[in-house]
This record gives C-alpha cells, sequence and structure tokens, in this order.
C-alpha cells in the first residue's frame, strides 16, 4: 500500500469514527431531553371517594402527609369543580354526558409529581399509599412511564459509549505523544496525523450537515459545548 492509499484510509476511518461519536452525542442528548419533557408532564392522580365536612381539614393532613415522603416532589389538590372545568376545555362532548346526570360526578384528587428517582419502583409507592385515605381510583399514563425508562436506559448506554470512546481517543494520544518523544518523527508518520485530523474534522462536519433539516426542532437539536461533551 502506497503512502497515499494510507493517507486515504486514515482520513476515511478517522471521519467514520468522528461522525460515529458525533451521531451518538446527539442521540444522546435526544435521549436525556426526552426523558425531561416526558418526566415533567407525568403525574399520579389520586381520587378521592367524597368529601365530608371535615374536608378541609382532612385535605390538608393528606397533602402534608403526601408530601413528607420522599417519593414525592409536588402535590397539587384538584377539586371536583375544577376537574369539571379541566373536562370542559380538554372534551365538551364529554361534559353534555356528564351533564345528563346531574350533579356534578367527578371525584376531587391529588396529582402528585413523583421525583426523577422514585420513577423506577412507582409501583412500590402507590401500594405504600393506598393506607393514606379511601382512594377510589389510582391513575397514571404506564405508556409514559415505560417511555421515560426506555430513554432513561437508553441514555445512559450512550454515555457509556461515549465515555468509552473518549478514554480510548485519548489513550491513542498519549500514546502518539510518547512514541513521538521517544524516536523523531518523520515525514510520513506527520501526514498521517494530519489526516487523521482533517478526517476527525470532516466527520464532525458531516454529523452536523446531516442532522442540519432537524434544526428546527428544539427537542432534537441541541449541541452541547465541546467540553461539555469530552466530559
Amino acid at each position: 500500500m502506497d503512502s497515499r492509499s494510507r493517507l486515504a484510509w486514515v482520513f476515511a476511518l478517522t471521519a467514520s469514527a468522528a461522525m460515529a461519536v458525533q451521531t451518538l452525542n446527539l442521540v444522546e442528548r435526544q435521549c436525556r431531553r426526552l426523558e425531561s419533557a416526558l418526566r415533567d408532564d407525568f403525574r399520579v392522580v389520586l381520587f378521592l371517594r367524597a368529601e365530608g365536612k371535615d374536608a378541609p381539614t382532612r385535605l390538608k393532613v393528606l397533602e402534608e402527609k403526601l408530601l413528607a415522603q420522599p417519593e414525592v416532589a409536588q402535590v397539587r389538590y384538584v377539586s371536583a369543580h375544577e376537574a369539571l372545568e379541566a373536562l370542559k376545555r380538554e372534551d365538551p362532548e364529554m361534559v353534555d354526558a356528564v351533564a345528563l346526570v346531574g350533579e356534578n360526578p367527578l371525584p376531587g384528587g391529588f396529582e402528585v409529581t413523583p421525583t426523577s428517582e422514585s420513577l423506577p419502583h412507582l409501583l412500590t409507592w402507590i401500594d405504600s399509599v393506598q393506607n393514606l385515605s379511601d382512594w377510589s381510583d389510582v391513575r397514571w399514563k404506564p405508556a409514559q412511564l415505560q417511555a421515560i425508562l426506555r430513554a432513561r436506559l437508553y441514555g445512559h448506554w450512550m454515555r457509556l459509549v461515549l465515555s468509552s470512546l473518549f478514554c480510548a481517543a485519548a489513550a491513542l494520544v498519549l500514546w502518539a505523544l510518547s512514541a513521538s518523544l521517544r524516536a523523531p518523527v518523520r515525514g510520513g508518520e506527520r501526514a498521517l496525523c494530519v489526516a487523521g485530523a482533517l478526517g476527525g474534522a470532516a466527520g464532525l462536519a458531516l454529523a452536523v450537515l446531516a442532522a442540519w433539516p432537524l434544526r428546527h426542532d428544539g427537542l432534537f437539536w441541541s449541541w452541547a459545548p465541546l467540553w461539555t461533551q469530552a466530559a
């Protein structure tokens, strides 16, 4: 293999590696932002059976008990009237069906925002709060919870792969520097280094160009600073 062929191979190899690394970095950022968007919208709703005369006091005690748990980030009580108003905004046709019943049949309830750390064992937490009150029903979105956990898993895996690649690249650079200190660098080796650097820059540029059509998608198009990527 002549010198030009070696330069071409080095250029193509480093360009492919840089493009793959930047693509993985983009996917990792997407997983992180997708998880954050889904997690901010995730709620667990605990419906009460009925509100007695001591409702304000009882509701305040229940709210304090829920907030005292480490798995809970926020708690908001939604009254039956507020639930009906929300239903009017989201599904007016359903309100007509509810009006046939006469009195507002929608129950009040607590809208709980779980902490990020409690999501993997959410079912265990739901079982633990069953004895706090006589709940008529507990509602959450299992598909949304599964999507959050999958995005978190894929993000962790991408970060592990990226960390391994950056460590390998750092080890390669240190090895090249130590080799150059032990022996003088010849012209052919210097040309290979230049070809590798140009290939890496070309690979990063190709990754940017490939994702450029998605630049208007704020959830997807999010480039971290170079020092953050290296970390």
